[in-house]
């Protein structure tokens, strides 16, 4: 009973400590393997339990909701159930994973059984090896006990262990398999690293320009029309109504603080978009298209408000099928400017055999297969759906990379006309010099020719050059071309520097970063756009 009860405290030490008795003759071989087989699986058990009355009481307060509303929550949920069998049996064999996992299988298990089935299993394999290995090495357990290798021995155990562990689940699972696979194979692709990797070569490039041009603080006065010039937190809604509306997608700005009720400004909103869905709905301060939607009916429009208590734009779709990111620069001391860069934005398309599901079909895709886990979110429900054969299915509609847009340089659109039309845009919104238009468009005959297109968006001082993310490019060119962006933006900070532009202070530009992380957890990290 004593052992039985001793696993409680410490599985492994107690099964050592079995172990090395038996070899010294004190404890019978079957029963003491038997009590520590036994309050193993009586202490998993009890994991088990804890995770199903934790559920419980976390259920009956209000303030836990958001815990299992959230989209980790589900993530985790769903990949537990999917693999539960092998999850359950696998984290027997890797210490430090079983307090997680069972706690987690109890809050989201409605059956003990299997469960119980898996973990007995497991620990009937489990015990009596390491009750075995003390037996047969009884005196060397002794001699770590005694000296203070004991506790590096038992860490380079747990790290033994833990290789093997995910060793298993390579061997054994498929989908580990595969991620495995792809997190080599985006080594070579830049678009796919993280960002903080892509950006670590930058940081000894801006601290010569912040020798060569004065601090970065600088940088805040790029566009002093754009509060901190774009960097975070600025009002996509004030920026398009100093545009000329003429090139502007048509919008509405859907407010919180506003005297209307919201019902009267989504109607007022769709009527200036035309009554025509879908529509698109973006929060007013977003990034990297966070929260982006395309909506079909009011009613998501107001769901989707209320949900996040955040301003947002309503704004008319324009069909395209086309999009562009069109980088443009002028200096303040002079009069023209020009077009640094346009990217050419590729939409993710399937065509269906017959055959394959959707699913099957994003996995076995060249480039799509990296990007899988954000279309699965976005299709959701369809993934497991077949295309008939040569049906074009859409993975996204927005022109951002995080979606899956594939991001190619549109060098070859640029012309004169086009930069004059960009440049007189420009001037007509007095303190901007610096930054991309999004801009969507039917024809590239008649962008070339600067007309017939529209933008739906106008990003400031942090916006990138994104035609660098070419996946043809090679890595130099991707660093030439976001270091000569960074150089011009110096370079206009400073001459508005001694133009007299009033910086911002350093207290207030902290503040405002503390707001936009704060805001910025409101927000959806990506679309969640069921496609149709």
């Amino acid at each position: 009973m004593l052992i039985l009860l001793s696993t409680l405290l410490s599985e492994d030490l107690t099964c050592i400590s079995t172990g090395i008795l038996i070899n010294e003759g004190s404890v019978d071989v079957w029963l003491g393997t038997i009590a520590c087989t036994l309050g193993i699986f009586f202490g998993d058990y009890l994991l088990f339990l804890t995770g199903k009355e934790l559920h419980g009481f976390l259920r009956k307060r209000e303030s836990f909701q958001f815990l299992f509303e959230s989209e980790s929550f589900a993530n985790l949920s769903q990949k537990l159930q999917t693999n539960f069998s092998k999850t359950i049996f696998l984290a027997r064999f890797m210490p430090g994973t079983r307090l997680p996992i069972y706690t987690f299988a109890g809050m989201i298990s409605k059956s003990s059984f299997p469960f119980l089935s898996y973990s007995f299993l497991a620990s009937i394999l489990w015990t009596p090896a390491m009750v075995f290995l003390a037996f047969s090495y009884g005196e060397t357990f002794k001699q770590f006990y005694q000296t203070n290798q004991f506790y590096l021995f038992l860490f380079l155990c747990i790290v033994s262990f833990f290789l093997i562990y995910q060793s298993l689940l390579i061997i054994l699972l498929k989908d580990r398999r595969r991620e495995l696979f792809l997190f080599f194979a985006k080594i070579s692709r830049l678009e796919y690293w993280p960002m903080w990797i892509f950006y670590i070569p930058l940081i000894p490039y801006v601290c010569y320009l912040m020798i060569r041009y004065g601090s970065i603080q600088n940088i805040a006065i790029s566009n002093p029309a754009i509060p901190f010039s774009g960097i975070a937190y600025e009002l996509k809604s004030e920026i398009l109504m100093k545009l000329p509306s003429a090139f502007v997608a048509k919008f509405k700005l859907i407010s919180l603080s506003s005297s209307l009720s919201l019902e009267s400004q989504i109607k007022q909103g769709m009527e200036i978009c035309g009554n025509t869905f879908p529509m698109i709905l973006k929060p007013d301060i977003g990034e990297r298209g966070a929260g982006l939607k395309l909506v079909y009916d009011s009613h998501s429009i107001k769901k989707t408000i209320e949900e996040t208590k955040v301003d947002y734009i309503l704004q008319e779709f324009h069909p395209g099928p086309f999009e562009a990111g069109v980088f443009y620069y002028r200096y303040p001391d002079q009069t023209h400017g020009k077009i640094l860069s346009i990217t050419d934005k590729v939409f993710p398309k399937l065509e269906g055999d017959g055959v394959s599901r959707l699913k099957d079909l994003i996995n076995s895709h060249p480039r799509f297969k990296f990007q899988s886990s954000t279309f699965f979110k976005q299709l959701k429900g369809k993934i497991h759906s077949i295309p008939e054969k040569g049906e074009i299915v859409s993975l996204g509609f927005a022109g951002n990379h995080i979606q899956g847009c594939m991001f190619r340089d549109g060098s070859h659109i640029i012309t004169k006309e086009l930069e004059e039309t960009i440049d007189s845009i420009s001037k007509e919104f007095p303190g901007f010099y610096f930054g991309r238009y999004d801009i969507r468009y039917s024809d590239i005959t008649d962008l070339k020719k600067g007309k017939n297109f529209l933008i739906v968006e106008l990003n400031g001082a942090m916006s990138e050059s994104t035609n660098l993310y070419d996946p043809n490019f090679s890595i130099f060119q991707s660093y030439k071309i976001l270091f000569s962006q960074w150089k011009i933006l110096f370079q206009i900070s400073s001459m508005n520097k001694k133009l007299g532009i009033k910086i911002p202070t350093w207290k207030s530009f902290f503040l405002m970063l503390k707001s936009y992380n704060l805001y910025k957890k409101k927000i959806d990290p990506i679309a969640k756009h069921i496609l149709d």
